[in-house]
């Protein structure tokens, strides 16, 4: 699992291998929030959750039980900005190396669209250049990807992601683009107990605090009260208008 939290107190966790019954996800707290996830498929491998009032669009085409995409709009550096963020999950048993056609298919859409990416993934790959205790063929795989893009990995230390009884191992890893890599700090393995065999990955994003600008709704207007507040702060009952010089005549009264 990898979590997200700008400073503006939007939170985003990018979650893999979430608890699925019945075809949903189950066990978040999502009644400020939003979740997002493929609801076509029985059991999806990913989800992101959305704890805020930013404005959120799912990428359909680029979300799968493996691989959800969402773009968030934030407010970078005193400028509103769209981010996308994936949650991606690598099978440890694809018939062919990392990383996946749909991951390739989304870094190549947001190069065209110059837009910054965040990917939080469990990769099922060891590196021994992201602090793994070994490199495995799909951890080279994936090294040799990354060197063609222009994706960066944000891990720092040898704190293990995936730890149980018989071994611990760095799998899971934070993935962010130049244009948006100076913005993240503060990455680190949380010590916090998540229950369950994998840690939560932590980072912020310097982001300023998003302003939601407020609206009206005129269908909820209570027209009589409003006719009432409009005559006494007129003195007194206003005349039936119906045309511009009904308008011109109680103007000049």
């Amino acid at each position: 699992m990898n979590h997200f939290l700008t400073k503006s107190g939007v939170g985003l966790a990018l979650i893999q291998e979430p608890w699925v019954y019945r075809k949903h996800i189950r066990s978040l707290n999502i009644r400020n929030g939003r979740i997002f996830y493929d609801t076509t498929c029985d059991i999806p491998r990913v989800c992101f959750l959305v704890l805020g009032g930013v404005q959120t669009r799912k990428l359909t085409q680029y979300t799968s039980r493996d691989v959800v995409t969402v773009q968030v709009t934030l407010q970078l550096g005193g400028d509103c900005r769209t981010v996308v963020f994936c949650s991606a999950y690598l099978p440890y048993d694809a018939a062919d190396l990392p990383p996946s056609r749909e991951l390739v298919s989304l870094v190549d859409y947001t190069n065209r669209n110059n837009l910054p990416l965040v990917i939080g993934c469990d990769a099922n790959a060891h590196n021994v250049c992201r602090g793994s205790s070994n490199t495995n063929q799909r951890g080279r795989a994936l090294l040799e990807y990354f060197v063609t893009t222009d994706l960066s990995v944000l891990n720092r230390g040898t704190k293990p992601t995936f730890v149980v009884s018989s071994r611990q191992e760095i799998i899971d890893i934070t993935l962010v683009t130049s244009s948006i890599e100076s913005l993240m700090t503060g990455w680190r393995v949380s010590d916090e107990e998540s229950l369950s065999d994998r840690r939560y990955i932590q980072f912020q994003v310097k982001a300023d605090r998003h302003v939601i600008p407020s609206r009206r709704n005129p269908r909820a207007t209570r027209w009589g009260a409003y006719c009432a507040d409009l005559e006494e702060a007129f003195g007194g009952r206003m005349t039936q208008i119906e045309t511009t010089d009904d308008i011109g005549m109680e103007l000049k009264a």
